[in-house]
């Protein structure tokens, strides 16, 4: 494994780890199926169970996620019950869906639409929300519950907890950038791969400066199961850092419809019945022209007209307002409307796809080697 400065990734993570078991009367670990979060989630349990100790597993089920992620999940909180609190929440709420502009949100376990589920909900689970309907707290400028909102809500009914989420800066180097910013003091010492939370609670990242070899070497050196749809993505010839294991609509996973009905027949029919609009989001989820955004329509003379195009043309008002005013802060090019348009076609008014706000970086290039050659 990689090393730093006298130690490896691994024996830092596990004084990282360590240090968190010491300083926090509670201990919650993030798992969503990923190659990630079982190798926190396995290090926290060794950890745990060595102190007879019980840890929280936290999982948001988002219903739509592949039945691979269902059995890993389920894998996870069996390997150390006696050191395990099971948090698995299927509750209402509500969770963007990039593949369709008119139905923007779906209703997970939406009450009363029980046979249209992906699968029914299971008594072993938390199927009912854990805080206080007043107390209940909202995403800023939202008036229901999203997949940000379960969170806030969820880390509310702590305090004096560490949320251990598996967050490596090699794969989200933006994210991490900002995490570290502000470091926490934590018994004296300035922790530089966590944050502050409410109630005296963190969110810490003891894997963020793991690489991808790190994490495999992991699993294989300790004869982890793994979610089979790397096996798959793998077949398939997908490079290492684009493997991914996520919710199946979102605007950042969308493309995964692409493969579902080879990877997984059965889901992808039931996805089918459980949301409108997901056949024609699996045929072109990897057409260059249409969700991804990398060619421009014939019809359409630049990014700017096809923009202006779907603006006008886009079904719902309130989004189409949100759009409109982000918009208007941006720099009127090329560059920055094919992203522009890529949000809009994927409904993402959330801006969790954020807009480079620039002049084309090709043009400078372009303009350099004129110079030089």
């Amino acid at each position: 494994m990689q090393i730093y400065q006298d130690k490896n990734v691994l024996l830092a993570a596990q004084d990282r780890i360590k240090f968190l078991f010491d300083c926090y009367e509670n201990i919650i670990v993030s798992v969503s199926g990923g190659k990630d979060s079982t190798v926190l989630a396995h290090l926290s349990l060794v950890e745990a169970n060595k102190r007879n100790r019980k840890i929280g597993l936290f999982f948001l089920d988002e219903e739509v996620v592949y039945d691979s992620t269902v059995k890993q999940i389920e894998y996870l909180m069996s390997l150390y019950p006696e050191n395990t609190n099971r948090l698995w929440l299927q509750i209402e709420f509500c969770l963007t869906n990039a593949t369709s502009r008119k139905d923007s949100q779906l209703i997970c376990w939406e009450a009363g639409k029980h046979k249209k589920w992906m699968r029914q909900k299971s008594k072993n689970n938390i199927t009912t929300k854990m805080w206080d309907k007043k107390d209940e707290v909202f995403t800023p400028g939202y008036k229901w519950l999203d997949f940000y909102g379960v969170l806030t809500n969820f880390e509310r009914c702590y305090s004096n907890t560490a949320f251990l989420v598996g967050l490596r800066a090699t794969e989200s180097p933006n994210r991490f950038r900002a995490v570290t910013k502000n470091p926490v003091l934590i018994n004296g010492v300035n922790v530089y791969y966590a944050t502050q939370k409410e109630n005296s609670n963190i969110s810490a990242y003891p894997l963020y400066d793991w690489n991808f070899h790190d994490i495999w070497k992991y699993i294989y050196d300790n004869n982890l199961k793994y979610s089979k749809i790397y096996d798959y993505q793998f077949k398939k010839g997908l490079g290492i850092n684009e493997m991914r294991i996520s919710s199946l609509i979102h605007e950042r996973s969308f493309k995964s419809l692409a493969e579902l009905p080879e990877f997984e027949p059965k889901t992808y029919e039931k996805l089918c019945e459980r949301i409108r609009g997901i056949s024609f989001a699996q045929e072109t989820g990897k057409n260059s022209k249409m969700f991804r955004c990398q060619k421009l329509p014939k019809n359409f003379e630049s990014w700017i007209a096809y923009r202006d195009f779907l603006i006008e043309t886009y079904p719902i008002k309130e989004h189409k307002e949100i759009f409109i005013k982000r918009f208007s802060k941006h720099l009127e090019n090329d560059y920055v409307a094919r992203q522009q348009c890529r949000q809009l076609i994927l409904s993402d008014y959330e801006n969790n796809l954020p807009i480079i706000n620039k002049e084309d970086p090709r043009i400078e290039l372009i303009k350099y080697y004129m110079e030089v050659l």
